[in-house]
């Protein structure tokens, strides 16, 4: 009977062994015929669909993309973390939620798998690669993907009418101010000109303000022109200082000069408003700013300028802040097959003409040598007024968002202060005092 067991083990220990034996003593990742990718429901995500079929036929791999909304694909992306079920491969990484997916163990650092495919960062926008940092830290969370921040669109044809700016001079005892790189507006003159420009067939300003997203994308920079910040570097909120008040009273007076329901809007409702005729001033990301001169699109096409956004000369800053938008595309830690995954984001983003063709059908650009391509120049004439602007944003103003584990909870407090001050609820400084208790108790953890 003893023979008999020690030899059922050992045939035991044999029948675990044989399958590594096969493999060379070591684990191979599993073939696979499919990445599941999950990103946000953008024109930028169907511009990524025509070459599907390309990757397919060279790879034998298809991939399926799905979108959401901003809340919605994080939420989506949550619960599949937490049942480990490993659906999503890929997944778009955004500095709202960066945070919970470094902390939470779900995405990879792909520095190694950078360095084994000859990943050169040269060729990438800094902030490409920036936007896939998390806090201090080295290592690079996500594939560069898309890489903006938010520019001044406004109407030309109305900043240049003899009787709009007689009338400007009148009424506020000085000329009505064109911005640009070199002059951009102050926030006291970006209000007077959003003020002006309201009347009953038009707004002077319109910008989405809804759900934890556009809430605090409405919010932050505004803030940070105006000198404040959320927190500092101890951790400690900082909402109830003088500058974070003037900010909210600020932006409290703004929303007089917007249409009703902007508190409602998600990404892209502005845009009719403006490119309608119907508003004098919006801000917009890139792809938003090209749109707006593109006659195919836009009934303003033609009288569009871009300029940065508005400074406040008391923050003893030259210039104001804007949000360094977009994010990454990161692999997920339970990807059944991460390098393949890996392969599909270079094959896709790392190759210089199948890049510059989905940025010409509706992508972003996250390469120096799209946007100087002459074929960008020859299908958006108008982008060598936009370039410059953009770039200079890019470089100068654009700044990465709060990237602790809980960032999106400390965006939905700052968005429920915010509807609350901009409904009337409570005053700008009772919301400011609120957000900052609130804002203190969560970053309690990192003191």
């Amino acid at each position: 009977m003893r023979t008999i067991r020690v030899l059922s083990v050992v045939a035991a220990f044999l029948l675990l062994l044989t399958p590594a034996l096969f493999a060379g003593g070591a684990a191979e990742e599993p073939e696979v015929e499919e990445l599941n990718v999950g990103l946000l429901a953008r024109g930028i995500s169907d511009a990524l669909l025509p070459f599907l079929d390309d990757f397919e036929a060279e790879t034998g791999v298809t991939v399926n993309i799905e979108q959401h909304a901003f809340d919605a694909l994080r939420d989506r992306m949550m619960l599949e973390f937490a049942a480990n079920s490993g659906y999503f491969d890929i997944v778009y990484s955004s500095p709202g939620f960066l945070g919970e997916l470094v902390d939470g163990g779900h995405i990879l650092d792909l520095r190694d798998m950078m360095a084994e495919h000859g990943f050169q960062r040269d060729d990438f926008l800094p902030a490409a690669i920036e936007i896939n940092r998390y806090e201090d830290g080295d290592e690079i969370w996500g594939f560069p993907y898309l890489a903006d921040t938010s520019i001044l669109l406004y109407r030309q044809d109305l900043f240049n009418d003899p009787d709009e700016r007689a009338a400007f001079e009148e009424e506020y005892g000085y000329e009505l101010p064109i911005p640009s790189i070199d002059d951009p507006f102050t926030t006291q003159e970006f209000l007077d000109v959003a003020t002006f420009f309201t009347r009953d067939d038009m707004y002077g300003f319109v910008y989405p303000q809804t759900g934890v997203a556009y809430g605090n994308l409405h919010v932050l920079p505004w803030v940070w022109t105006f000198g404040g910040a959320y927190y500092d570097e101890n951790y400690n909120a900082t909402l109830d200082s003088p500058e974070v008040v003037e900010a909210i009273e600020f932006l409290h007076a703004l929303q007089d000069t917007q249409p009703e329901g902007v508190l409602g809007y998600d990404y892209g409702d502005h845009l009719p408003w403006f490119w309608e005729g119907n508003a004098a001033m919006t801000i917009g990301w890139f792809h938003m700013g090209i749109d707006s001169n593109d006659p195919d699109t836009a009934d303003v096409a033609g009288n569009v300028g871009y300029a940065p956004v508005p400074y406040h000369p008391d923050s003893g800053l030259d210039h104001g802040y804007a949000i360094l938008g977009g994010g990454g595309v990161a692999i997920t830690a339970d990807s059944r097959a991460p390098e393949v995954a890996f392969e599909y984001l270079n094959w896709m983003f790392g190759d210089t003409e199948r890049a510059l063709e989905w940025y010409l059908d509706g992508g972003g650009a996250t390469r120096p040598e799209i946007y100087e391509h002459p074929r960008v120049y020859e299908e958006f004439p108008w982008a060598e007024d936009f370039f410059p602007v953009a770039n200079y944003s890019l470089e100068n103003i654009a700044r990465q968002r709060p990237t602790l584990p809980n960032s999106h909870e400390i965006f939905e407090v700052i968005s429920e202060m915010w509807h609350s001050v901009a409904l009337g609820d409570i005053s700008p400084q009772e919301g400011v005092e609120w957000a900052h208790e609130q804002i203190d108790d969560l970053l309690a953890q990192f003191r």
